[in-house]
């Protein structure tokens, strides 16, 4: 069930079946929670427009705010009221039978049908502003849209800050929870990705979106020029090939070393955009690193070890492996501080988040990179500042480290299923290294320090949340401690 259809109830929709075109509407109504949370009252606002040349209506972009707390989940979504059945191909959220059972009328997804893409295209390129009640829908076109037909189905893929929605019909809808900086969080980045002859590997601008309640909070989206029909996160098609292989066809391993080499050097071609002055001085460039941004990277590392390590300790029984690992890393860290300063290379606005999750594959192997939010685990003021673009190396390489974990988990949990993950994960680690084209020691070292800082913080997130520590920052850490750079 897709975002819209599980925010939809049987009553929401007979009520939203009689709004007439061209207008907001807003009812009360239980979603559907899952049990171990109270049932909580929506309040959902729909904006509804006329389609030019069809009957019925669409409606784009669904905000549920629980009563009384302001704080909104925007669900992006294009529906459409048919009479009788829906065309193949469109997504049916809830069908009313007649005494025959025939259709009477469809609520579906309406990215299949051509008039509504005229109109969400015309809509785009004029832009729109809606008041009631005092919210507000404020459309902010960036150039005409170019919707290109496909099946009308949708899926859903979360994060931290904001939801990405991916429409067959090449559209994707980013959804942001929140603001920063007055604007949009990620905006400035996809503009100058654009403005970078060659580089294909963002999504293209199609138009932005900002709803502001009455209390002042604004939820921001984007919608953007998605991908072909079939595309999927790089760990969901990394962990289908590696359970795969440990199900018995170990080629499948070398077919998921050259995805990742690939996002590897997407990554690279990444980066070098990145690092280049935007004109309009959104993003300022890439400069020289320091030493003294070594210490303070060093030194955001030791905190983040040094907290996980004080709450391992306090558990009643401390794996003993873990525990020598965590004694010997403040000493590698140390290392690792010193072989850096010898070329701490530059920094430069940076992806930010850059997992697995946020890389998108379309058959046979194209790749686009989304989600430019920045790292959720920084402040707002830091988080998009410029920062050394092995910070994302380093996200990714322990991103690997999850996904071999995770295909292990589902082979089976066995000891040997884990044993052949982690080599895999090895080999990905060189093959993506490979792709993205790192140098000498004091790159790995930088690395080194980058993914001791966030696997020390997954260690505490884990410990916090399940009291025990986790698979997949136990194991980088006490490699890590290992690690001779």
């Amino acid at each position: 069930m897709t975002a819209v259809a599980a925010a939809l109830e049987p009553s929401f929709l007979a009520a939203l079946a009689a709004v007439p075109v061209e207008a907001w509407s807003s009812w009360f109504c239980d979603r559907m929670q899952p049990f171990s949370e109270p049932m909580a009252p929506q309040r959902t606002l729909v904006a509804t427009f006329p389609l030019p040349g069809a009957m019925g209506h669409a409606a784009l972009c669904v905000l549920e705010t629980t009563v009384g707390t302001g704080v909104g989940t925007l669900h992006q979504a294009a529906i459409r009221r048919w009479p009788g059945d829906a065309p193949t191909g469109a997504e049916v959220l809830y069908r009313e039978a007649g005494p025959d059972g025939a259709p009477l009328w469809t609520l579906a997804s309406a990215w299949a049908d051509a008039d509504l893409r005229a109109w969400l295209r015309e809509a785009l390129a004029a832009g729109a502003s809606i008041r009631n009640g005092g919210w507000e829908w404020l459309a902010a076109p960036e150039r005409p849209a170019a919707s290109k037909a496909g099946d009308g189905s949708s899926s859903q893929v979360v994060g931290r800050r904001h939801d990405v929605v991916l429409f067959e019909p090449r559209a994707v809808a980013i959804v942001y929870r929140r603001m920063t900086r007055g604007g949009h969080p990620e905006l400035d980045i996809i503009r100058h990705l654009e403005r970078v002859p060659s580089v294909g590997i963002a999504t293209r601008l199609l138009g932005s979106a900002i709803i502001r309640a009455p209390n002042g909070q604004r939820t921001a989206s984007a919608i953007m020029e998605g991908l072909a029909t079939g595309s999927a996160t790089v760990r969901s098609v990394l962990v289908a090939r590696l359970r795969r292989a440990l199900d018995g066809d170990p080629s499948l391993q070398a077919v998921a070393l050259d995805d990742v080499r690939a996002v590897g050097v997407a990554t690279r071609e990444l980066h070098a955009a990145l690092g280049r002055p935007f004109e309009q001085g959104v993003l300022a460039g890439a400069v020289a690193a320091t030493v003294r941004d070594v210490g303070s990277w060093v030194a955001r590392a030791w905190n983040s070890l040094s907290d996980a390590t004080a709450a391992f300790t306090a558990l009643p029984n401390p794996d003993p492996a873990l525990a020598a690992a965590l004694e010997a890393l403040p000493g590698k860290l140390q290392q690792f501080g010193a072989a850096a300063e010898i070329a701490p290379g530059l920094v430069h606005r940076i992806h930010g988040s850059l997992r697995l999750d946020a890389v998108l594959m379309t058959p046979p192997r194209t790749l686009h990179i989304v989600e430019f939010d920045g790292d959720a685990y920084l402040p707002d003021a830091e988080r998009l500042s410029p920062q050394s673009p092995l910070r994302d190396a380093a996200r990714l390489l322990i991103s690997l480290a999850e996904a071999a974990a995770e295909a292990a988990h589902l082979a089976g949990r066995d000891e040997k299923a884990f044993v052949i993950a982690w080599l895999w994960e090895r080999e990905a680690r060189k093959a993506y290294l490979e792709g993205y084209g790192t140098g000498g020691g004091a790159l790995h070292a930088l690395l080194a320090i980058f993914e001791l800082e966030y696997a020390s913080q997954l260690l505490l997130d884990s410990l916090g949340t399940h009291g025990l520590p986790a698979v997949v920052p136990s194991h980088t850490l006490q490699r890590l401690s290992r690690t001779i750079v």
